[in-house]
């Protein structure tokens, strides 16, 4: 542990140095995790080396796509690493080696502070001790209350072994991961609404974030007067985009629409499954209309939330932009949000997050196109991008019949989507230079 203590003293703290770490820290996860699932004793079937790799990022990155049968593919001992990097690249790598460095440590080195506030987008003055053991002590209550509630679930159902089938898809659900040993996701249990309710609850827990839990049990405890702002924030837009896009899907497509309460039912599922980022389905997406697919990609783009397990721009982001602009259409001098003002530093990010985004979302439809263009529909390309770059892991069905070199681009935008786009912007870019100048202040026309 001394060891530990001298490198962590003498690493750099600087923000690029910073980024830089995660990101090393992340593909040495991934390559582990590519290793293990390589192993010959870790396969029920053969897989190319492409897959393989596909399917290592998906789990770090808690995707869910995958290029063939993950249960068919994977032994027992296979799904059981499988499950452990989910679960590392769920809650983030940072905040267990943070979880052990207390129990060695008087306080946390500033290198790992520095690492989990970059990592989980935290705020400045949050307190990083409590934020630390909440995750730890969330984690394991969820995780395990969501397993035993499965278990009779299963159990009930008939279904084989199902103690370990609990266990993986309450780890799965929670860590927005996405990944099901059935080899139709929760299709099968469409009509069991004890699996469907607890999936559902599951990956709402883990897609708000560890703040809001923190916030809430502070709250309850009488330790803190209200819950923060964020925690706000990340209530109301979760819920509303969640509700309002269930009616919308449930609106836009015919077969839904035929089946009544049972269709708004597997529509509200599916709503949550893109928002959260975890990626379940109980409605076979590929059969969806057009402009269904169309609200689950604007789904998948806003994401989940801050200090969470998912991915996407985030709801905070998406929310920081809408008050904008209701702010310059409403002619005020500050951007408020619930009466709070919120600071241009925020709004900066949040414009940079969405630019950045779109970006690369434009990049890799674009490269998929040029490779696969001419073997699927625009928008199943469109569609699968978008959900490897939010780390959803929803698909029309098109992931094990695209070609190598797509599965690969693929797998790249799903890694950079685990970190954030920003953090990948910032390794990309360096600071800018001191300006020996001030620059002028000229208006331009917008």
């Amino acid at each position: 542990m001394e060891v530990l203590k001298d490198w962590l003293t003498t690493q750099k703290t600087d923000d690029k140095s910073m980024v830089i770490l995660l990101i090393k820290g992340y593909f040495l996860l991934t390559l582990l995790c590519f290793v293990f699932l390589a192993l010959p004793f870790s396969q029920s079937s053969s897989n190319s080396i492409v897959n393989h790799i596909f399917f290592a990022v998906s789990l770090v990155s808690t995707t869910g796509l995958a290029p063939s049968d993950f249960g068919g593919s994977y032994n027992m001992f296979g799904q059981v690493v499988s499950l452990i990097f989910i679960q590392f690249g769920g809650i983030g790598y940072m905040a267990l080696s943070s979880f052990i460095i207390l129990q060695q440590f008087d306080k946390l080195p500033r290198l790992s502070a520095r690492l989990l506030r970059l990592e989980y987008n935290l705020p400045q003055k949050y307190p990083l001790v409590s934020f630390i053991y909440s995750v730890f002590i969330f984690t394991i209550l969820i995780e395990a209350i969501g397993a035993i509630v499965l278990y009779f679930c299963f159990k009930d159902a008939g279904i084989e072994n199902p103690i370990w089938q609990a266990v993986f898809h309450s780890i799965s659900a929670f860590c927005t991961a996405g990944f099901s040993l059935f080899d139709d996701s929760m299709t099968s249990f469409s009509n069991n609404y004890y699996v469907t309710c607890t999936i559902l609850v599951l990956s709402l827990l883990g897609s708000i974030g560890f703040i809001v839990l923190l916030d809430f049990w502070m709250r309850l405890t009488r330790k803190r007067k209200q819950i923060s702002l964020t925690s706000k924030i990340i209530i109301y837009a979760t819920f509303f985009f969640w509700i309002v896009a269930a009616i919308t899907i449930f609106a836009s497509d015919v077969e839904l629409r035929s089946m009544g309460w049972e269709g708004l039912m597997l529509a509200s599922f599916q709503s949550i499954s893109a928002h959260t980022t975890v990626g379940f389905n109980n409605y076979d997406v590929g059969s969806i209309d057009v402009s269904g697919l169309f609200i689950l990609v604007i789904l998948m783009i806003i994401g989940a939330s801050p200090a969470g397990t998912g991915g996407g721009i985030k709801t905070t982001s998406i929310t920081a932009l809408i008050a904008a602009l209701l702010s310059v259409l409403q002619r005020k001098k500050q951007i408020t949000l619930f009466d709070k003002i919120i600071p241009a530093t925020n709004i900066y990010l949040a414009v940079s997050s969405a630019i950045f985004y779109s970006f690369i979302l434009i990049l890799g439809t674009w490269a998929v196109l040029l490779v696969d263009g001419q073997n699927f529909g625009f928008e199943q390309i469109l569609f699968e991008i978008t959900s490897a770059l939010s780390t959803v892991g929803m698909s029309t069905g098109i992931t094990g019949d695209l070609s190598d070199m797509s599965k690969l681009i693929i797998s790249l935008l799903m890694f950079l989507g685990r970190l954030g786009v920003l953090t990948v912007g910032f390794a990309i870019i360096s600071k800018a230079p001191l300006l020996r100048i001030k620059p002028k202040i000229e208006d331009i026309a917008i």
